[in-house]
Parts: C-alpha cells; structure tokens; sequence
C-alpha cells in the first residue's frame, strides 16, 4: 500500500474516532457521566440519513435533507438522554447515569432492529478516488478528513476560546458557584448532550460511510469511549491524541498482520496505558465536581 494513502485512511479514522472520543468528554466532564451509548446514536442517525435521501431522490437538496433529519434526530436523543439525566440527577449517584446511557444503547439496538430489520446497508456516496503523488486516495476519506477537522477545530475554538466554553468549564468545576454567578447551567448541560449526540451522528455517518451501516457498526462507538478514556476523559486534546494512537495501532495491525486482530487492539492499547500511565495521555488527573 502506498504510505500516502495508507496516512489518508489512517487519518479519517481518526477523525471518526476523535468525534465519538469528543462526545464522550463533553459529557463527562460536565455532567460526570459516561456515555456508552454514542455508536448506538452513530449508527442510528446513518440509518436516518441513509432512507431519508434514498426516499428525498440522490440530488444535492435529498443530501442535504438527510444530514438535517439525521442531525435532527441525533438532537432529539441528545435532549432526550439530557431529561432522563435530570431526573436521576438529584441522587448525585452519577454512576446512575451511565446505568441510563447503557439502557439508551439497548434500546436504540432495539429500534434499529425492529425498524430497520438490522440490515446491513451502503450509503451512497461516491466511493472513486483521486491519484495523486502517485496514490489512490479515497474521496469518501478525504471528505471526512476535511469535514471532520473543520468540525474538530471548531468545536475545539469554541471550549477554549468563547464565552460558552468558558461557563461550561465553569460548570463542571462548580456547578453551585457557576449557577450563583448567573450561568444559565440546565440550558448548557441540555446543549452539551445535544451537541455531543449530534458529534456522535456525524462519526456514524462517516463510520458508515468507509464501511457499511449496521447495528454491529454501533460497536465502533467503544473504540470512541477507549480513545477517549486514553486521552484523560475530561481532556479534549487528550481525547484527540487517544484517537490518533488507537487509528494508528488498529490500521498497522490490519497492514502487517490480519484485520481479524484489529478489534484487539483498543482493549490491549487502555490496559498498556493504564498499566503505564493512570491518569492518561493528558498526563494530569483533572479533580471536577458538580457539589
């Protein structure tokens, strides 16, 4: 394989990761829950989008209004995961919601099996590629390399730089203090879940784009949570830098070995770094509480 397009793969894959591995920190590390349910959500909204542009017809306005009903729905079980979240909320036992975000995944298998049969299906992208420096590099990768880290970047500008970030890292240091300085924190919480479902439907969809839609794609959602335990789980950059780690061991072992063996490697690469490093790639133990 050519070391050019052999990166581009690599590198989409990471994308695709580090926006499950995203998900899963902004919500620990505001509301100190893990959320287990983002490849359920992922695969999901590819479902979504996937019928609704095959009934909208395979033009620019069907695309977009597939990503819209897609984002939509992944949205509306951001919202919905928030509001089963609150109710729980007040036994300040979050180990509880992680319990609720486990019951959010069962269910969502359920849905994709009864309204989707479970079928394994294709979106339909175009899957051509552009030779270049000599390579064959995919379309689909290039795109979500793009796609992906403009999103990333973004989302990434607005935690540090903005006035939002700022109050929600306020609310995860104090809840308390931040709402007795008049942070609004219910309505940033709801946001946070919102966002982080709906960054869990894009990596789907691109899940699902270099692969296949499937309720066993739902699976690529743990390699997201393994990144984003690598990364600190309350460190953004840490979660990017856990993405890239894992993207780079499974895509090494699937070229000089068997893919077969691939599905080994997030378990093997968070023991390695628990062993060796606890507080993970972040290197710091960040203290946050909500009381």
């Amino acid at each position: 394989m050519n070391g050019l397009s052999f990166s581009v793969d690599l590198l989409s894959s990471a994308i695709t990761y580090a926006l499950f591995a995203l998900a899963v920190v902004l919500a620990y590390r505001t509301s100190r829950v893990l959320m287990f349910c983002v490849g359920e959500i992922g695969m999901t909204s590819a479902y979504v989008l996937r019928y609704v542009w095959q009934w909208a017809g395979s033009t620019p306005a069907g695309f977009a209004l597939a990503v819209a009903a897609a984002l939509a729905a992944a949205a509306l079980l951001g919202w919905v995961l928030y509001a089963l979240l609150r109710q729980v909320s007040a036994s300040g036992d979050f180990f509880i919601g992680t319990v609720v975000t486990i019951a959010v995944s069962i269910f969502l298998q359920g849905l994709m099996s009864a309204v989707w049969s479970g079928e394994t299906v294709q979106l339909p992208f175009a899957h051509g590629s552009v030779a270049f420096a000599g390579a064959s590099i995919s379309q689909v990768s290039i795109g979500i390399i793009v796609t992906g880290g403009v999103l990333i970047a973004a989302l990434l500008l607005v935690f540090y730089r903005s006035r939002i970030g700022i109050e929600l890292q306020a609310i995860a240091g104090n809840w308390q203090l931040a709402v007795l300085n008049g942070i609004p924190a219910s309505s940033r919480l709801s946001a946070v879940w919102i966002v982080a479902a709906m960054l869990s439907a894009v990596a789907g969809i691109f899940s699902g784009a270099i692969s296949a839609v499937s309720i066993t794609g739902a699976e690529v959602g743990f390699s997201g949570i393994v990144a984003a335990i690598m990364g600190g789980l309350t460190s953004p950059l840490g979660a990017l830098a856990g993405a890239l780690v894992l993207a780079i061991g499974e895509n090494l072992t699937s070229l000089y070995f068997d893919a077969r063996y691939s599905v080994a490697v997030p378990v093997l690469l968070l023991v390695l770094l628990l062993a060796l490093r606890p507080a993970g790639l972040s290197g710091r133990i960040e203290r946050i509480s909500r009381t």
